[in-house]
């Protein structure tokens, strides 16, 4: 039938058609379906109406299910990307503390001993801190030494591989492990307080740093976060909106309200509650919740006067933090309002029996006369219809065309559907190219502000509140160059803003102020932004350049120090030219003398002993440079074995009193101090070493002492583990500002041609490197014009495996 009819009014005039319809389908509903739809309205509405009731708990109970669980979703993923983006942070400062290293490495490696450069290293990573000062970078080699721990500084030294967390994990292992295997990577393990029972889960991001077997990690607890992100979850679950009917809850195992749609409920302890019936809601709602899925709960009314609560309730535990979430609605509005209905829809239909008997019967005298006059206006009618649909593209609903019969509606669809379709495609671009924008924006790895002519903030992306701290709701409206500038910089920043006002591009280097008060190195790169030849705002980018302002310090650090060193150089090189000159001048001249010339046998000895001593003097000074060169390059042989120090002392006693009678200096008084017995002064070294050493500084003493006393001798310390062997003499003493160079080499107090004592400055060197190749340390005290006492402390009576140990770590390899 309904195809047969559609067939008859196919592509037919509206008018026509309405013609036909309107008599026929007016006459035939009216006189047949009047009386009958009245009957069935009244019986469909008591059924529907306890249907509607049933289908409403039914639908709402599956909405609540839903949105309870969107709400643990929603907990579960803001956990999941907080933690993701602690790793993310903790990888980021390894990596950043890894490349500090590597360029120091880089730079310094051909430049300073490997010691230096690992003190170098170290220095520069162990002041570094971020996370407000609780983060830090420890360093451990792979052999679990610990070489630097800022938290734990007594472990420095220590082999740390039996370190177990809480759960018997061992640490360092694991992270050794990570390091060698991947070359970086996480690890996870649990801390327990000393004196508390809580145990807190940790992530470490381990990295490993090849030029000395390292590795380089930064730890962090996940606890820390915890509280924060439990604190914006609640509050993005108490600003969540709805319709007055529906509710959110948060409920504390103990009752307390952590969130609600009424805030005025929020840490309130509810345990106690009760509603109408004086059922406990709140503790029923609780152990719904801590069911395996949850569970419903029904109210019949409000608690403790506190607010109306939901009369049908979700619950749900989130067991990880003792949460009960739920959400609900309010029954009593709608049982209300469907009785209202009832009641309305009974009056409606009584009025509907009394109206349709009068209209049946005047329907039929009046719909003759109407019918004419209502095809008349219906083609005019069709130009307002047709209008409304042209309104009605904004909407973007299409409408299905092959459901219309007739001419003048399927005009009107095709005309309505062209002008959404072409508004889709707008919308749809206009939606792409938005989306393009926002990703750059907030993607940039740059920090970036939008601001108005006048500098008010506008808009900022994630790298900007990274970088400087502030919020977007800081900036929004503020004067963005007053927040980040200070006084020295405000009218640079006023000139920068007045410029890309003009609509010209500016860059600038300088420095910016944080939220925090901390100043920092920027490049600054502002393109203002022009339409129709007006600029209407300024794009401006910020550029973290405090690495490399360091790194620039670094670099004239270090050439101060190369230019220095090549002075040093210079002078050390002049003087010795100086000092090889004049031996060599004796030898010539003398030389000269003894074999041109017819001289006493008296003058001859004493020229002969001239020769010998510059002789001796030259072979003296090459000695020491061979053996700075020697030990410079780690080549110098150790052979160490048990050795009298009495012994040792003596033979230096005979050598430098007979060689201060030669140099014109017997009236110096040369004492030596043995406390021990020839058995207890044996220590387990190398005695021609030491016995090196101990004659440099006796050197040193007889040069540089007039008048007075040269005393030489030892002591032990109080726990007789070491012996400290020392060289006093009363003679000019140092100046304090060149005691800390005295040790270094090519340095002299004074280095000049016209200066009062000869020498290179190599003996001091020589005996410092000496000490520490013994395993030993030397120390000074000195006042000028009064003397100076040098002191050389070196292992007493330790084991020879001991010994050969240390001199092996320290310098033979």
């Amino acid at each position: 039938m309904k195809f047969i009819l559609s067939k008859i009014f196919e592509d037919k005039s509206i008018s026509k058609v309405f013609l036909l319809s309107l008599l026929l389908i007016s006459l035939s509903l009216i006189l047949i379906l009047g009386i009958f739809t009245i009957q069935q309205e009244k019986q469909k509405f008591t059924r529907e109406s306890a249907l509607i009731q049933e289908d409403f708990i039914k639908n709402q109970k599956k909405t609540l299910l839903q949105e309870t669980q969107t709400l643990i979703n929603f907990i579960e993923n803001e956990r999941l990307q907080t933690r993701n983006l602690l790793k993310k942070e903790i990888s980021s400062r390894v990596n950043e503390a890894h490349t500090i290293a590597t360029n120091l490495y880089k730079s310094y490696k051909n430049k300073l001993s490997d010691k230096e450069l690992e003190n170098l290293i170290l220095n520069a990573l162990a002041s570094l801190r971020f996370n407000n000062g609780s983060g830090y970078f420890y360093i451990n080699s792979l052999s679990g030494i610990v070489i630097q721990d800022p938290q734990n500084p007594e472990w420095k030294g220590k082999n740390k591989l039996a370190l177990k967390d809480a759960y018997g994990v061992s640490i360092i292992k694991s992270e050794i492990e990570t390091a060698t295997t991947t070359g970086e990577g996480y690890t996870n393990y649990s801390w327990q307080d000393n004196n508390s029972q809580k145990i807190h889960p940790q992530i470490s991001f381990v990295k490993i740093f090849k030029p000395f077997n390292w590795y380089i990690g930064c730890t962090q607890h996940v606890e820390n976060y915890k509280t924060e992100i439990q604190e914006d979850i609640l509050n993005k679950i108490t600003d969540l909106r709805f319709d007055d009917n529906f509710t959110i809850a948060v409920i504390r195992f103990d009752g307390v309200c952590l969130a609600h749609t009424n805030k005025s409920l929020i840490g309130k302890n509810l345990w106690d509650s009760e509603d109408k019936n004086q059922n406990k809601f709140i503790q029923k709602f609780i152990s719904r919740g801590t069911d395996m899925n949850g569970g419903f709960v029904e109210s019949l009314n409000n608690f403790d006067n506190h607010s109306s609560l939901a009369n049908l309730m979700h619950a749900k535990a989130y067991k990880d933090w003792q949460w009960v979430i739920g959400s609900g609605v309010n029954l009593k509005e709608l049982n209300l309002a469907i009785n209202k209905r009832k009641q309305e829809l009974r009056s409606n239909v009584n009025n509907y029996i009394i109206r349709a008997s009068i209209v049946l019967i005047l329907s039929i005298f009046f719909i003759i006369i109407f019918t004419r006059f209502v095809v008349k206006i219906s083609k005019s009618e069709l130009g307002i219809f047709s209008q409304f649909y042209k309104d009605a593209a904004s909407n973007s609903v299409l409408i299905d065309t092959s459901t219309l019969h007739f001419k003048e509606f399927k005009e009107l669809g095709d005309l309505a559907n062209q002008m959404i379709i072409n508004r889709q495609k707008a919308e749809h671009q206009l939606n792409i190219e938005t989306a393009y924008f926002e990703q750059l924006f907030e993607n940039s790895p740059e920090a970036i502000a939008i601001t108005n002519t006048e500098s008010k903030g506008i808009k900022i992306n994630h790298k900007f509140t990274e970088l400087f701290g502030y919020s977007a709701k800081d900036i929004k409206g503020a004067v963005v160059d007053s927040l980040l500038t200070d006084k020295d910089t405000q009218n640079e920043a006023c000139e920068l803003n007045a410029t890309m006002a003009k609509g010209k591009l500016a860059e600038l280097e300088t420095k910016r102020k944080c939220k925090n008060g901390e100043l920092i190195d920027v490049s600054i790169m502002g393109n203002p932004i022009v339409i129709d030849g007006k600029t209407i705002a300024i794009f401006g980018i910020y550029r973290d350049i405090t690495q490399r302002k360091e790194y620039e310090q670094h670099l004239k650090e270090a050439k101060h120090r190369a230019e220095e060193s090549d002075l040093l150089k210079s002078a050390f090189l002049a003087n010795m030219s100086h000092e090889i000159r004049t031996p060599m001048n004796h030898i010539i001249g003398f030389t000269d003398i003894m074999t041109s010339q017819q001289i006493e046998e008296k003058d001859r000895q004493e020229y002969a002993a001239l020769i010998k001593q510059s002789g001796y003097s030259l072979l003296q000074l090459i000695n020491n440079i061979i053996d700075l060169s020697k030990i410079e390059s780690k080549q110098v042989q150790i052979h160490p074995e048990y050795s009298c120090v009495n012994s040792i002392l003596t033979t230096l006693y005979e050598r430098f009193n007979k060689q201060k009678n030669e140099n014109k200096k017997s009236h110096l008084n040369l004492i030596i101090e043995k406390p021990l017995s020839n058995n207890d002064s044996i220590i387990y070294t190398d005695a021609r070493r030491l016995e090196q050493l101990l004659a440099n500084l006796i050197d040193n003493a007889i040069k540089f002492t007039n008048k007075g006393n040269i005393e030489f001798g030892y002591q032990l310390n109080k726990a007789e583990s070491e012996i400290e062997l020392y060289v006093k003499d009363t003679g000019i003493g140092i100046p304090k500002k060149y005691i800390n160079n005295i040790f270094k080499s090519f340095r002299q107090i004074d280095g000049s041609d016209t200066r009062q004592y000869s020498g290179t400055g190599l003996g001091l060197t020589i005996s410092h490197r000496l000490s520490e190749i013994l395993g030993g340390k030397i120390r000074l005290k000195s006042e000028e014009n009064k003397g100076t006492c040098f002191y050389v402390s070196l292992p007493y009576k330790c084991k020879t495996s001991n010994l050969t140990t240390k001199i092996s770590e320290e310098y033979q390899n």
